[in-house]
């Protein structure tokens, strides 16, 4: 899938969850409909709003346990009056003369409509990647983009190598690092521990943008083994702990991870990328990273050979628009072209200028 054909066995696709894609690059032009647009506002302003939003969203919780309350007195009474009536016209065949309700206790209770759907303050408003904040991002910049899967293992290989050294130069402001997780994988293995993992690293962004990197990371660390997917209390409690979320953004997390209400980003994010949809920001000509769109060469993610696509296998990677993959990044004996954020410039600097 790249300039320099990645070794198949090391892909995770669409099609088949072990097998790579040999996709090829093309410059035809990109075809299928404009993904949904958001507004654009600066991302303190917009954190700002989803915290308003996230409020409403508390709120009607709030609500909904007291409706739930109610209900339950209502029914104690209801059943320790009919208790007191039937102790009453037949005594002696109830002990005690009445009915014990239900010791059962009510949990909070979610709202009872579909949460109101945001996009991450660090969500790009055509709803494809999510930029790594950093705040010393350079005017000279390489643009990355990574697809990864969390239930892939390559993509945990590549994640542990290479992510701190990403995260790093993305410090220093000599990368712009756009994340686009995909969720493919869900359906090959047949769970949803792909698109919780990915609604909880977006609601991360919404509590708190710095801790992002730090999540994603986390999720790669501990990720089982392929099929046996995350936990809800690994996702929603441990690692949120683990990366420092607490008081007031922990809790802005579990209202947005509990109400999942990022879960419409996340699949336009797997939508907007396995197609060739051009893109309204520059310098990268399409949403999935790429400056020419990908031909599905052997029709294994479409079943129709020569189809153009986006990207439908992990882990694929853009420098600049520039495909590449682990070839660029490992060397035949496993071990990494790169480890030092300066040497991992320069890869991605030679990557990015066809070398």
């Amino acid at each position: 899938m790249s300039d320099k054909d990645s070794k198949p066995d090391d892909t995770d696709t669409d099609a088949d969850a072990e097998t790579g894609t040999t996709a090829k690059r093309t410059k035809a032009d990109a075809k299928g409909s404009k993904p949904a647009d958001t507004s654009d506002k600066p991302t303190d302003e917009k954190r700002e709003d989803f915290s308003r939003r996230l409020e409403n969203v508390r709120a009607e919780m709030h609500r909904a346990q007291l409706r739930s309350n109610i209900i339950v007195l209502v029914t104690a009474v209801v059943f320790l009056a009919i208790g007191l009536f039937v102790g009453w016209m037949l005594p002696g065949q109830i002990i005690g003369g009445g009915v014990t309700p239900s010791t059962a206790t009510s949990g909070p209770t979610a709202p009872t409509g579909p949460a109101e759907q945001i996009v991450p303050p660090d969500g790009d408003a055509q709803r494809a990647w999510i930029t790594v904040p950093s705040n010393n991002t350079s005017p000279n910049a390489l643009v990355v983009d990574i697809h990864t899967d969390y239930q892939c293992p390559y993509c945990k290989v590549t994640e542990i190598t290479y992510g701190p050294l990403f995260k790093a130069l993305n410090d220093r402001g000599q990368i712009i690092w756009r994340q686009h997780t995909r969720i493919f994988l869900d359906r090959g293995i047949g769970n949803d521990s792909s698109s919780r993992a990915s609604i909880a690293a977006a609601c991360v962004d919404l509590a708190d943008g710095s801790k992002y990197a730090d999540y994603h990371q986390l999720i790669f660390v501990n990720q089982p083994q392929e099929g046996a997917g995350f936990t809800d209390a690994q996702l929603r409690e441990q690692w949120p702990a683990a990366v420092g979320l607490s008081g007031q953004q922990l809790e802005t997390f579990q209202v947005c991870y509990d109400t999942q209400a990022t879960r419409q980003f996340v699949e336009d994010v797997e939508q907007n990328n396995i197609q060739a949809l051009p893109n309204q920001s520059p310098p990268n000509g399409y949403l999935f990273g790429g400056n020419t769109p990908i031909i599905d060469g052997e029709g294994r993610c479409t079943g129709t050979p020569g189809t153009e696509i986006g990207v439908c296998g992990t882990p694929t990677m853009f420098v600049q628009g520039v495909q590449f993959g682990l070839n660029e990044m490992f060397n035949s004996d496993r071990t990494p072209k790169a480890t030092t954020p300066e040497e991992l410039l320069a890869l991605l600097q030679q990557i990015a200028a066809g070398a």
